[in-house]
């Protein structure tokens, strides 16, 4: 049905009214946080943003676009700026207020490369995002892959804490130091040094020790999850469908029958069919028709199974990891991030270790963490170097991959209103770095990935490959504006304001 244009007369109170519900909004804001400088400025643009997108839009995008106004859906990073110029070209007066701090466009720009800057560090080039690529012991062999990695652009080399221990993160960050000094002695390296990431582990769910038999799952099958993660994992014998042990017996508490299941990033997708203390028995949808073996280590997502009542984001292990991570490292992940609580846990451990300093990011890989994502951004304003990942291995799985491309340009206007620094992960290259020959799709990815402050590759034979064909196509792409679309249900924000 096609909209009715707004009267001349309508359009400006429209506006004017928009504008006048973002302020009030902003008085019910349910986290009244207490920022100074660049940080209230950044809660005020998150909110009064979040404001705007809970108004009635309807028609204004398109009567502003047919007079040569500014779109305020393109404007996230200083939309009240937006609206003013737009009240002040339509001759409305403009209502007076004191609650919320406007930036500018220069503003909202200086803000952000200040926020990048701090906690990834310099660039290749200011205006590209920096590159992030995944390091584990395999380099500790291999001196001269780090050696390419530094001289091709890596930024910032990430360890994930779920594999390993201690001592072989501290051989790879010596090694990374070692190769850096060495390039510098030889005049090929003046950069400041490469940051490490450190991920935690997190509450990750995982598929237990299996034995060396394969075991292969097809649609039609059956499998169950064994709980005892001590129990032995089998194929199918007489009368009982194959098993695997799982870890993390609590993720499973609140599982109920018809709950789905993903394995392995989604390549198995089962639905529950029967719960019982001992095992939580899957009827396999997919894949079909060919099998595929179910690996050990692999995860296991719950999207259905409100795993934030049972699993909090910070683990025994993450405990006792953070007080080396503050040691060695220049960035925090922290992983499986449900709500701000996580985040508030984090500080107070930080706070103990007096590492307030170190950067921290949240990963974004869950439904609840989609839903709180503001109220996450809010309490990151707390941490001197803060920023977000898009972990969007486990997001396709939580949305299902039809709704990823929405869901991640959400996440991408919401940080942007919120000046608050993103890196675009899983899966980049992933072909190029595995196979050594990239598909079409993931080129046009990682150059969409470009719209993101960082860029995450994972580790793989042909890791420099894909390292030197993203440095190509950031050198070459324009940056895509982010697509904004209205709040639907699957990215709307909870908690924000007082209903």
């Amino acid at each position: 049905m096609a909209q009715i244009p707004l009267n001349q007369r309508e359009l400006p109170r429209r506006i004017e009214s928009i504008y006048k519900q973002i302020i009030q909004a902003s008085d019910h804001a349910e986290d009244h946080h207490e920022f100074q400088d660049d940080a209230r400025i950044c809660r005020d643009n998150l909110i009064s943003y979040l404001g705007f997108r809970e108004q009635n839009l309807l028609g204004i995008r398109q009567e502003l676009k047919e007079k040569g106004l500014a779109d305020l859906f393109q404007s996230p990073t200083h939309l009240l700026y937006t609206l003013e110029k737009i009240l002040s070209y339509l001759n409305i007066s403009l209502p007076s207020q004191k609650n919320l701090m406007v930036s500018t466009p220069y503003d909202s720009r200086k803000i952000l490369k200040k926020r990048t800057d701090e906690l990834f560090g310099n660039r290749m080039q200011p205006n590209q995002p920096a590159i992030m690529v995944t390091v584990d012991s395999k380099v500790l062999n291999n001196p001269n892959q780090i050696e390419q990695l530094i001289l091709n652009g890596m930024n910032i080399a990430r360890i994930n804490c779920a594999h390993d221990d201690p001592e072989i993160w501290k051989q790879i960050i010596d090694a990374i130091r070692d190769v850096e000094k060495k390039l510098r002695i030889e005049g090929k390296y003046q950069k400041t040094e490469c940051k490490i990431y450190m991920d935690l582990a997190g509450p990750k769910v995982r598929v237990g020790k299996l034995p060396d038999a394969p075991i292969y799952v097809s649609k039609g099958d059956r499998l169950r999850l064994y709980l005892n993660s001590d129990t032995e994992g089998h194929s199918v014998v007489e009368g009982t469908p194959a098993g695997v042990p799982v870890t993390l017996e609590k993720a499973f508490r609140n599982v109920r029958v018809n709950d789905s299941i993903f394995i392995d990033d989604g390549k198995i997708h089962g639905i529950v069919s029967q719960v019982t203390k001992e095992f939580v028995e899957v009827e396999i949808h997919s894949p079909a028709p060919k099998p595929v073996r179910v690996k050990e280590g692999k995860g296991l997502n719950l999207p259905d199974s409100l795993l934030s009542l049972n699993l909090p984001a910070l683990t025994e292990k993450d405990l006792a990891d953070i007080p080396f991570i503050t040691k060695h490292a220049d960035i925090l992940g922290i992983s499986f991030v449900h709500s701000p609580l996580d985040l508030r846990k984090l500080r107070q451990e930080l706070e103990i270790l007096k590492r307030t300093d170190i950067g921290v990011v949240a990963k974004i890989e869950t439904k609840d963490a989609i839903h709180n994502l503001a109220r996450i951004l809010l309490e990151g304003l707390h941490f001197n170097r803060f920023g977000i990942m898009l972990a969007r291995g486990d997001l396709t799985v939580e949305v299902g991959p039809e709704n990823l491309s929405f869901v991640q340009d959400e996440i991408l206007t919401i940080c942007s209103a919120a000046y608050t620094p993103v890196i675009w992960a899983t899966g980049v290259l992933e072909k190029l770095t595995k196979k050594g020959i990239p598909a079409r799709a993931e080129i046009t990815d990682a150059a969409y990935g470009s719209r993101a402050n960082c860029i995450m590759l994972n580790k793989g034979p042909f890791v420099v490959d894909a390292l030197k064909m993203l440095v190509k196509l950031l050198r070459t792409v324009e940056v895509i504006p982010a697509r904004q679309k209205p709040l639907i249900d699957l990215t709307a924000q909870f908690g924000v304001f007082k209903k």
